[in-house]
């Protein structure tokens, strides 16, 4: 049985030319979303899909910002997907973390069926 399952794809801030990147979504092996992401931190793309309990392989991929990431999800009914991109954090002119993607499920809060 499948369920609706909300994917939420975004950037939690500004790459650091400021522009989109591109960005493929793949879920067990299946293409999901094929396009780019702006700029705003605060606009999320949605994406509505139907997936069944179990677990789940999620890979993103983005040439431009030149990140793949991968997680495995344990999903259940009434819950959604984060992937969310991270830009380099750098100090001193020196890259603290490289960019990347941050994968994570929850519940949605306040479903009633």
């Amino acid at each position: 049985m499948k369920y609706d399952t909300t994917i939420y794809l975004g950037m939690a801030s500004p790459t650091a030319d400021g522009q989109s990147i591109d960005v493929e979504v793949v879920i067990d092996g299946e293409l999901i979303k094929k396009d780019s992401i702006n700029s705003n931190p605060y606009k999320f793309n949605v994406i509505k899909r139907k997936l069944g309990i179990g677990f789940r392989r999620v890979e993103i991929i983005s040439i431009k910002a030149n990140v793949y990431s991968k997680e495995t999800l344990l999903i259940f009914p009434n819950q959604f997907i984060l992937m969310e991109f991270l830009p380099a954090c750098e100090m001193n002119k020196e890259i603290i973390y490289p960019p990347r993607f941050h994968i994570a499920n929850g519940f949605n809060p306040f479903y009633y069926e």
